[in-house]
Order: C-alpha cells, then structure tokens, then sequence
C-alpha cells in the first residue's frame, strides 16, 4: 500500500444557509494522479481550498504529507502546489518576473529559483516568450505560468482546479506532460473538473 499524500476527514464548509460541502472524507496515495468530478456548484473547488489551507473548513480536518493544514496552515501550504481555475498573476510582468516574484515570497535563494525557472519555463514551452508581458499571453499560457508558479518550489503534493478548462489541444497536452513528469518525479496530483 502506497503512503498517503492528501487526506480528509469530515470536511463540511457553509455558506450561510448553503452547506457547499458536508462531511468529505478523502484518502490521495503518494505518486498518484487523482480526479474529483462534479458538476458545476459540487462543492470541488470550496474543497480544494480547504484542502491547500485557503479557506478554514468548519468542521474537520485535512493532512498534507503528513502535516495537519489547520489550524496552522503555513506548514502544510509548504508542501503544496495549487493552481485554482483562473490562476491570478501579475499581469505587467514577464513569466520570468513572476517567478521571480513567487521564489521572493517563498523566500528561496535566488539561485535556486533562477534554475528552476529557466527549467520550467522551457518544459512549458514558455522560455521563447522573452520579455512579453503576461497581459499579452493567451488563457493556455496563462495556466502554464500559473502551474510553473505552483511546481517552483517542488511540493510534495500539486492541486489543480479545472486546469483543462478552455485549453486548446496542444496547452492541454503541454500541461498533461508536465504533470506526467511530475507525477513519475513521486509528485502526487489532485484536479477538480466537471
């Protein structure tokens, strides 16, 4: 039996009088790809959230590689990659400048983030891109920095919100390499889609 990467326990989040998700147990194994499906409205991407440390859950409980995400989520989100659906970059710079920009607030060494950018941007097929802006880029260039943004500083555990949503055929398989890689790396991915 593979050891586990992400698991949960009684998550429940609500809204108000909406209960978004009420009582997800999950068990991920390390190295693994592994969908969660629904329709639009399912509760995926509040549970996605609660499982990267972004949103508190009401009740339960999440582990991430070993490390419980609340009530102290900033251990947990050290081991994490995530990439919601609409990855929010800063558009006035280039994919380079936002690595940058991320390995800053991660706090890693320069030099490893020089490195790992270069390597990353080339996998993506985003190093010919230069000095273009991001404002500039199309959506499928977009979720390839934002994934280059959430596998720099080599998490243990990559989560994915609809990361195939409006992507043309070569994006999509651009991306589907990468997390194959990754995943053969001893990464584990989690995704969301409908």
């Amino acid at each position: 039996m593979l050891p586990v990467a992400l698991e949960a326990h009684g998550l429940v989040k609500v809204f108000g009088d909406l209960r978004a998700v009420d009582g997800v147990d999950l068990s991920i194994p390390r190295g693994t790809f592994y969908g969660i499906a629904g329709p639009n409205g399912a509760g995926k991407s509040t549970t996605l959230r609660m499982l990267t440390g972004l949103l508190r859950p009401d009740a339960g409980n999440a582990m991430l590689d070993g490390v419980a995400v609340w009530p102290d989520p900033l251990p947990a989100k050290a081991k994490v990659g995530f990439v919601p659906d609409n990855p929010v970059l800063f558009d006035r710079l280039t994919a380079a400048e936002m690595l940058e920009y991320a390995g800053m607030l991660r706090r890693m060494d320069p030099g490893v983030v020089a490195a790992r950018s270069a390597e990353l941007l080339h996998v993506l097929d985003l190093a010919s891109e230069g000095e273009k802006l991001i404002a500039d880029f199309s959506l499928g260039m977009i979720k390839r920095v934002g994934l280059a943004v959430a596998l720099l500083h080599s998490p243990r555990v990559l989560i994915l919100d609809e990361p195939f949503g409006a992507l043309d055929p070569v994006n999509t398989q651009v991306m589907e390499d990468v997390l194959q890689l990754y995943r053969r790396g001893g990464g584990t991915v989690v995704f969301a889609s409908h």
